[in-house]
């Protein structure tokens, strides 16, 4: 394993972290803070918000000047924002920590994945296997946020994953970042180009249509166990048992990224770029399905089980998508192209858990989450339009 690989396998977990680490802190944070669920939409949008222009900018200065402190400021942000999330007692605080915790995540989540080009020969055996550690991060975060807050507060249990943000700031400093030029001056991008690229446009409206499916999903799972409970059940059981669903969620996610990047390494003769959209199509089918029947259920065990199997359809979407893009423009521009990708994801992730927020204030979750579901039906149409286009 080369360092840069090596690097990958103890960064990839941190911001997987960052990513489940405000579903894992949704209702002990509401409980301490005394938050409706529009204010939890708010946070849940705060994340979001932050991401569009933060990775927008670092991917110019990922290509402009280098990689290694992009990923280093990224690391220490991260690490003060959830200084400060420890030890607030006010909204207005929380959210500017949250903001705080989705800048420095966009900053290492641009680089991070601008080096999955780099580490590996295959691409798409890249995104989904360095994904599934993203993955592994994200499913052992709600693991370890029951019992450490349990056994140490809230304040020094967040103050712990503060932690943990400064261990990729300090490896990343001995780690060679920089990736060899394509070497084809006919390749090279302006970014008025990049920008007039369809596939740039439609990769983009991919995301943002899927990154707030995916993120709504993983932030409202407690709600939706702990609503269906059972008459007279122990809190702290119903709590329990919602947390558990939340760690299978991401295991679930994890563990669908390990097959594809085992399907990938094996199966050489794999149309990559060709299976990837049909992949899409299936994945952006069954999420409208799983989410309909987590809005419909009035079950426990139904209601887990369509949970459990939204994170084994989740995970590889989105490291395929990347791959798709990485692998169609050149490296030099590789830094801005996923900042506008996420930047276009940051438009959904801001706007529609924050319409599913408002919804359940004034009517309930499940009626809430019915956005969730018309947001899978225009992800379809995308991705369908993402086909047609490659195929003519």
């Amino acid at each position: 394993m080369t360092l840069l690989q090596t690097f990958m396998v103890v960064a990839l977990p941190i911001t997987g972290m960052c990513y489940a680490i405000l579903g894992a802190l949704k209702l002990p944070l509401a409980d301490r803070l005394q938050l409706n669920e529009a204010k939890v939409g708010g946070l849940v949008s705060a994340f979001g918000l932050m991401v569009g222009p933060i990775i927008l900018a670092a991917g110019f200065l990922t290509d402009a000047l280098g990689r290694k402190g992009i990923m280093v400021a990224g690391a220490l942000l991260v690490m003060t924002s959830l200084l400060l999330l420890s030890r607030t007692r006010r909204y207005g605080t929380a959210l500017l920590a949250v903001a705080m915790l989705s800048a420095g995540w966009a900053a290492m989540i641009n680089v991070a994945n601008v080096l999955m080009y780099m580490a590996y020969d295959s691409v798409f055996m890249a995104t989904n296997q360095l994904d599934a550690l993203f993955g592994l991060g994200a499913f052992l975060t709600p693991v370890l946020v029951t019992p450490l807050l349990r056994r140490f507060g809230f304040s020094w249990g967040v103050s712990f994953f503060g932690a943990l943000a400064a261990i990729p700031a300090v490896f990343a400093l001995f780690v060679n970042m920089e990736a060899l030029p394509s070497g084809d001056s006919a390749v090279l991008l302006t970014f008025r180009e990049l920008i007039s690229d369809p596939v740039m446009w439609l990769c983009g409206l991919s995301l943002m249509l899927w990154a707030p499916l995916e993120s709504s999903t993983a932030a409202w799972t407690t709600t939706f166990v702990t609503k269906v409970s059972p008459a007279g059940e122990a809190e702290a059981r119903a709590k329990r048992i919602a947390g558990l669903t939340l760690s299978g969620f991401w295991l679930g996610f994890m563990a669908s990224r390990i097959v594809a990047a085992v399907i990938y390494h094996n199966f050489d003769n794999i149309p990559e770029v060709e299976s990837a959209r049909y992949v899409h199509i299936v994945i952006a089918c069954l999420a409208i399905a799983t989410v309909t029947v987590i809005v419909k259920s009035r079950s426990r065990k139904l209601t887990i089980g369509a949970i459990l199997f939204a994170g084994l359809i989740y995970g590889p979407f989105f490291p395929n998508l990347m791959a798709l893009l990485l692998s169609h423009f050149p490296v030099e521009v590789h830094g801005r192209a996923v900042g506008v990708l996420f930047a276009c994801a940051s438009v959904g992730w801001t706007v529609i858990p924050l319409v599913i927020g408002t919804v359940a204030k004034r009517t309930s979750i499940n009626r809430g989450f019915v956005v969730a579901i018309v947001d899978g039906v225009l992800l379809l149409v995308v991705v369908v339009a993402h086909l047609i286009y490659a195929a003519s």
